[in-house]
């Protein structure tokens, strides 16, 4: 599953299409936006796979399968330019790319060869390495994160020869291995996140089909374990949410385009959208074209789900469905995408939206106007416009 895909495109006997009239999709898809700003990452073949934007929104860090990483600066007025040229390339694939939650200047990426690498963008300069060689050879990354605080760093890996996969746990500012967990779970580790306000709250998810919360804080890996969630299918990726009540909730996209939701403190399933409730959502007709690329905060509290069709390489469809009180609403539509999406990040303050995928293209989009206008205005004006571990703590 991790390979770097040719292509996602999937052959569909029945052409997917929108499954009602122009007419009601600009009703229900209120806010309809055009890319304000686009670059190509390489005039060679390559894929968008990973994306990070500084906490100060100035950087952004993206992954390619050519064994790349670049970094873009993000203007105020919404474009996109290439900055420092290529900040590393690689021997094997790139499985991860996250900027410091503190310091726009830091920059961690990890590799399939087992190398976690620390840059300062300033320089474009590597300037530390963590490895884990504790049982021989380096181990085969999968993903990374930095906890809250920018102390502890954590890298997954496959599974590895003696059949174990690990969590592996580095201290950022003095430079060391701290510990690993290695009994959570009994299969590739597909993802890591940290809490986004608690520093010690963990959680990771596998092909396994398990989601388990950490408290990073206690001795053992037993003891950090605190919750476990039973997907029982492959997982693709995790994310942090709450609801309107303040409680942590866990939102999971399967390695076949589901969404699940859990509860965190009590353990409880909330929510569940297969592949064809999510296209249904989105008002298309093929599920087996829905590609569910991942979940963001809209930052008042509540967030979305950006999804879209495979259908013509992506072109037909990217959409975001808003999660509201067990169910998914349509939301926004945005126009002018030119590929298979397969990695996101979503600007809250700012609110735009920046894409890369299966063409190498990385694309920005702004979601509101800059004056904000009301909901009946916006609608006003867009009807106008269609016209024309055991072993020792982490820390």
């Amino acid at each position: 599953m991790f390979d770097d895909p040719e292509s996602s495109d999937e052959e569909s006997p029945v052409p997917d299409a929108d499954s009602c009239s122009s007419k009601e999709l600009i009703t229900l898809f209120q806010h309809n936006i055009s890319a304000s700003s686009e670059v190509a990452a390489s005039l060679k073949r390559t894929c968008g796979l990973h994306l990070s934007q500084s906490n100060d929104s100035s950087s952004l860090a993206v992954g390619l399968s050519r064994k790349e990483l670049q970094l873009y600066h993000v203007r105020d007025t919404g474009e996109l330019a290439l900055a420092n040229g290529t900040l590393g390339q690689y021997k094997s694939r790139i499985r991860g790319v996250r900027f410091f939650n503190s310091d726009s200047n830091s920059l961690i990426c990890c590799t399939e060869g087992g190398d976690i690498l620390m840059y300062d963008v300033r320089s474009g300069k590597e300037v530390h390495r963590f490895e884990d060689t504790s049982e021989g050879l380096k181990k085969s990354m999968t993903s990374c994160d930095i906890n809250q605080n920018d102390r502890v760093l954590c890298a997954s890996t496959e599974v590895q020869k003696n059949g174990d996969s690990f969590l592996l746990f580095f201290d950022v500012r003095e430079r060391k291995n701290l510990g690993c967990y290695w009994e959570c779970h009994s299969d590739d580790i597909t993802n890591v996140r940290f809490h986004p306000t608690n520093p010690d709250r963990f959680a990771s998810a596998s092909v396994d089909g398990l989601i388990n919360v950490f408290d990073i804080s206690k001795p053992t890996e037993d003891d950090a374990m605190e919750y476990c969630f039973n997907v029982e299918t492959a997982i693709d990726s995790i994310n942090w949410h709450k609801d309107p009540t303040g409680r942590d909730l866990v939102a999971c996209i399967t390695t076949t385009n589901d969404l699940h939701l859990y509860d965190v403190e009590s353990q409880d399933s909330v929510a569940m959208f297969d592949r064809e409730n999510i296209t249904k959502a989105m008002r298309r007709t093929s599920a087996i074209d829905c590609n569910v690329v991942g979940t963001h905060d809209y930052g008042n509290g509540s967030f979305f789900v950006l999804c879209g069709s495979n259908y013509n390489k992506g072109s037909e469809c990217l959409r975001t469905l808003r999660y509201d009180n067990k169910c998914l609403l349509p939301d926004r539509s945005f126009g002018g995408n030119k590929q298979i999406v397969r990695a996101s990040v979503y600007n809250d303050q700012a609110q735009y939206l920046i894409a890369t995928g299966e063409s190498g293209l990385i694309t920005l989009w702004k979601c509101q106007n800059e004056t904000e206008p009301s909901i009946n205005s916006a609608s006003k004006n867009l009807k106008q416009k269609l016209h024309v571990s055991r072993r020792a703590k982490p820390y």
